[in-house]
């Protein structure tokens, strides 16, 4: 009945989107532990990990359609999909503190701090109403403008600006035309990529703008693997 449905377009599209970071996130942080097992590595392999298991869960909402199950996928995804790109921060925090070994209460307590404040996904996202996703949305995942916005303000507070506040910094610790490149390749692909965050929120807010979902829909995906392409050749390949 599934694949008699109009939804199945959409479904098999959503499907080649979706399970595509999913195989690349886990190529990159294969490759990431392969090589090495320090925090530099951990920290990096953990956003390539963490937005895998953001897919995994959204491609499962698909197959869970018409159950509760789907809501609670998808919901559990979007933690996720915050959650996991609050490791750029974490690990331009890293990098920054790179020669003077912090210490590993602090590293831990920062992963957190930015893993108890994405949980607000799931106060608003749920008890707030602020994500819907069922039969009446035609099961499109629809935010209201209040989840949306108040994800924006999280965005810009604790992930933009303390980005901004860390690229400043990077640009002044790496010295050298090689590391100089590594890193602006890396700020370029970080804010490359939170671009796409702030996207994604919009796109599921103007669910009847079909204009902006239909280009969107065809410049995030890509937008996004060059993203993760360019953070894993900026340090990824010899990040000791």
């Amino acid at each position: 009945m599934l694949l008699q449905s109009i939804l199945t377009q959409r479904i098999i599209f959503l499907l080649i989107v979706q399970v595509w970071p999913i195989f690349y996130g886990s190529y990159f942080a294969y490759k990431l532990l392969k090589r090495a097992k320090n925090r530099s590595t951990y920290t990096l392999s953990s956003l390539f990990i963490l937005n895998s298991i953001t897919y995994i869960f959204a491609t499962t909402s698909i197959f869970v359609l018409n159950t509760p199950f789907a809501y609670i996928s998808y919901i559990i995804g979007i933690y996720f999909y915050v959650f996991c790109h609050c490791f750029f921060v974490i690990f331009s925090w890293v990098l920054v503190k790179l020669d003077k070994k912090s210490a590993y209460w602090k590293f831990h307590l920062i992963i957190t701090f930015y893993g108890v404040i994405s949980t607000y996904v799931f106060l608003i996202g749920f008890y707030f109403n602020g994500i819907k996703y069922d039969s009446s949305t035609n099961w499109i995942p629809t935010y209201n403008w209040f989840f949306s916005i108040f994800s924006w303000v999280f965005l810009l507070i604790f992930l933009l600006i303390p980005q901004i506040y860390y690229s400043l910094k990077l640009l002044k610790v790496f010295e050298g035309i090689i590391l100089k490149r590594r890193i602006n390749m890396f700020l370029a692909s970080v804010f490359l990529e939170l671009g796409v965050v702030f996207s994604v929120f919009l796109y599921h807010t103007l669910v009847d703008n079909q204009i902006y979902r239909t280009i969107a829909s065809l410049i995030m995906p890509v937008t996004s693997t060059i993203a993760a392409y360019l953070i894993y050749k900026s340090f990824g390949k010899e990040l000791e």
